[in-house]
């Protein structure tokens, strides 16, 4: 169903905003004497005002981040309108899903849509299940585009990007910033502790250091060995930044980050347990680190600037889960996995500088990345004990495992992408400009694993099931995949009309792609020694791609942006097309997953920001976003592999509400008191698509809908120029509705809830 048939609500968003746009906020603004700041920002590779861009782009600014407490990608979430976040537990399988462009709440093997940056940094690891959720302490701000991002940021970007924009080295004098949170979640403790000094080397020099560090106790219950909190969470890391004002055209900055986060047992629930409980024959356990460098170097040549920024990145990660109910709970069935990556990351543009009506930005990518995924399917030695018999023949200890009875060499990905992009942007008149974006570009993906280790899925079923004390292992023979390049081309199209001096509109059409995805496990050998035949059923007719295609979208959008004294609006509408998407499918009766490519889907909706000072201190923030992402083609064969229909929807919420009220009250020599309550709400949204797959009509009895749930914190603080103290809480209403349900088998503890109601207290010292 369209969009722009749904009803008073749509109908009312609109009305109202080109109210505040036309005539309600010169009326408001008129009311106090307070004046919004200006927001800047780079999403455009150049210094640009908020609503000059034309393009839908949210701004968190570093005192919203700060007095709001947001400190993660969730927090990110709640806050921006058509986006939401889903994770599988701390740090497995995150992802951001802009406008509703996600099939599955888990992603797993799926390349996100939605990349991450840090300043010039790509931050996100390609096939590693476990993936780090950054800190956001001193960041400048953080920048959320909305959909495809192709032209200026590539493969990685079909629905959109978030960019961390950290503070940089200040040479003018020596500062720091010293931070604490002390938080309290049903008795146990949550501590956060955030350090910054900026020290300057030389008139034109200066260092600047941030660490944190984060211990969190938890708050679920694992009823399998009574540890209660087991959820236990530490998180330490550090950023040091170098900043060389060569001369007056050069500049050098030179950053290197490291974070590691490690994680007891994951935050996933079963309902059916009690309140906030799990199960299982092991813990679902995560260490992540990850260290990166970036070297950027720019240059004014007057005409332009050129830029060099090269980075580097490893992330290093072990992993381990309990996928028993794979095989209905009978058994201990457990995963060790220790997935690693590497990348090497290059980019050179120049942005022009002068005062003409033609502006760009043309420049060259480079991405090379390695990612070796090492792991084994092993019993816990507790119940080879239980079982009397002695050791499982053909099980091996290997990867600090014992009893190891699928194992093998380390899956290698590599994958490499060259491009050459640029954005011409001509003034047609003094209020109207247009801008062409492009991109051209290679990747390639090939993927390696060598000979031997034992797989063994018949003849271990009867060592778990039947009794028998030892298998023939079946080794796996060596397999390489080489699907040589993939060619892309990107267009960006926007119209941008400067109405008058605080409201601009402006019109964008614009592409994005993910690369193609190799299938492995679902191309082994089957029964009749053929690539991708069936394992388990020899009737079995379905081929699959050994190689799945690139997806591709389209965005269209208008909007509209305006900045007053004290009102900023920003109101757009956009309608998406998403072709051959790439999906997790799966063969009948099989537990193989690969990556198939099925039909098309349409996206649309409506998102409203407004900020305001409304007068007597107060100041009130509204995001909406109403939005409806369904399937609209599918063909047959398509639906037996995914187990989608013709109007499936997307994971993607009807109404997303989001907002906050601060009340500010001056005191004595500049000091201030202030009360701020910030809200959000989130409709239910499908944990995937919900047919069963192979039998069509047939539901899925892993399908369900999360609950649309409520969030509510608030805050009463105390600031002057050196101080500032803030006491909080965190879900004040303690919902603990269903916030992500996984649709796969592979776990029991499926369910993913808000943190209960948490109170603190925040205190930052900045002299």
């Amino acid at each position: 169903m369209s969009i722009f048939k749904r009803g008073k609500l749509y109908q009312g968003v609109a009305l109202s905003s080109l109210l505040i746009a036309g005539l309600g906020a010169p009326t408001v603004a008129a009311q106090n004497d307070t004046e919004l700041d200006e927001i800047i920002v780079t999403a455009t590779k150049r210094d640009e005002r908020l609503r000059d861009v034309p393009m839908a782009i949210s701004v968190l600014g570093e005192d919203a981040l700060e007095i709001a407490g947001i400190t993660d990608s969730q927090g990110i979430a709640d806050t921006i309108p058509g986006m939401t976040f889903s994770t599988a537990g701390n740090n497995i399988n995150p992802s951001f899903i802009v406008r509703g462009i996600g099939t599955l709440l888990n992603q797993d093997d799926l390349t996100s849509p939605v990349a991450v940056y840090l300043d010039e940094m790509p931050m996100s690891a390609a096939k590693s299940t476990v993936r780090m959720d950054f800190g956001l302490f001193d960041a400048a701000r953080v920048e959320v585009l909305k959909g495809p991002q192709g032209t200026l940021f590539g493969a990685g970007t079909l629905a959109g990007a978030v960019r961390i924009i950290s503070n940089k080295p200040d040479p003018s004098g020596l500062s720091y910033k010293i931070s604490t949170d002390i938080g309290s979640t049903s008795g146990e403790l949550r501590q956060r502790y955030n350090a910054m000094v900026n020290i300057p080397i030389s008139e034109n020099a200066a260092v600047r250091l941030v660490a944190f560090a984060a211990e969190d106790d938890g708050w679920v219950n694992n009823l399998s060995d009574g540890t209660n909190p087991t959820n236990g969470m530490t998180n330490t890391g550090l950023r040091a930044l170098l900043g060389w004002q060569v001369n007056d055209r050069f500049n050098a900055n030179f950053s290197y980050m490291f974070q590691d986060t490690e994680i007891d047992d994951g935050s996933t629930i079963n309902p059916a347990l009690g309140e906030n409980s799990r199960t299982g024959f092991a813990k679902d356990s995560s260490d992540v680190e990850m260290s990166m460098l970036n070297m950027t170097l720019e240059y004014d040549l007057g005409f332009a600037t050129l830029t060099s920024s090269t980075n580097y990145s490893e992330n290093d990660a072990v992993m381990k889960a309990d996928l028993s109910p794979i095989i209905g709970g009978a058994a201990p069935w457990l995963l060790h996995r220790e997935p690693s990556d590497e990348a090497f990351a290059q980019e050179i543009r120049l942005v022009s500088s002068s005062d003409s009506r033609l502006d760009w930005v043309l420049g060259g990518f480079l991405l090379d990345r390695q990612t070796e995924v090492a792991q084994v399917f092993y019993l816990p030695q507790s119940w080879v004990d239980a079982r009397g018999t002695g050791p499982i023949g053909g099980a091996i200890s290997t990867m600090t495992v014992d009893n190891a009875w699928i194992y093998g060499g380390d899956v290698t990905y590599e994958y490499k992408e060259t491009a050459f992009f640029g954005e011409l942007g001509y003034q047609l008149t003094d209020t109207i400009k247009a801008t062409v974006g492009f991109r051209t570009g290679d990747m390639e993906n090939s993927n390696s694993r060598p000979g031997g280790g034992a797989s063994s899925f018949g003849p271990v079923g009867s060592v778990i099931f039947g009794g028998a004390t030892s298998f023939e292992p079946v080794p796996y023979t060596a397999a390489s995949y080489e699907p040589g390049k993939t060619s892309s081309n990107n267009v960006k199209l926007s119209l941008a009309w400067q109405f008058n001096d605080n409201v601009n509109f402006y019109a964008t059409a614009s592409e994005g792609f993910r690369t193609n995805e190799i299938n492995r496990a679902g191309f082994l050998p089957g029964l009749d020694g053929q690539l991708g035949s069936s394992r388990l059923n020899p009737d079995s007719t379905v081929v699959i791609q050994q190689v799945s295609s690139p997806d591709s979208l389209w965005n269209y959008e208008v909007g509209m942006k305006a900045q007053w004294d004290s009102v900023t609006a920003n109101l757009t509408f956009y309608n998406m097309v998403w072709e051959d998407i790439q999906l997790s499918a799966m063969r009948p009766g099989e537990p193989d997953q690969f990556i198939t490519n099925a039909g098309e889907a349409k996206s649309d909706g409506i998102e409203l920001e407004i900020l305001a000072d409304i007068g007597g201190n107060l100041e009130l923030g509204v995001n909406v976003a109403v939005q409806d992402a369904r399937i609209t083609q599918l063909s047959e064969q398509e639906a037996i592999l995914t187990g989608a229909a013709m109007g499936s929807s997307l994971v993607s919420p009807d109404l997303q509400l989001s907002g906050h009220f601060k009340y500010t009250v001056p005191l004595d020599s500049g000091n201030e008191a202030f009360a701020r309550m910030g809200f959000s709400y989130t409709d239910e949204l499908p944990n995937g698509f919900p047919n069963n797959v192979g039998t069509p009509g047939i539901l899925n009895p892993f399908y369900a809908e999360t609950d649309a749930w409520t969030k509510v914190d608030f805050i009463l603080g105390w600031a002057s120029d050196k101080w500032s103290v803030a006491l909080y809480g965190e879900n004040i209403l303690d919902n603990d509705d269903s916030t992500f349900i996984m649709q796969q088998n592979f776990f029991a503890n499926k369910h993913m809830t808000p943190r209960p109601r948490t109170f603190g207290i925040r205190v930052s010292m900045n002299p």
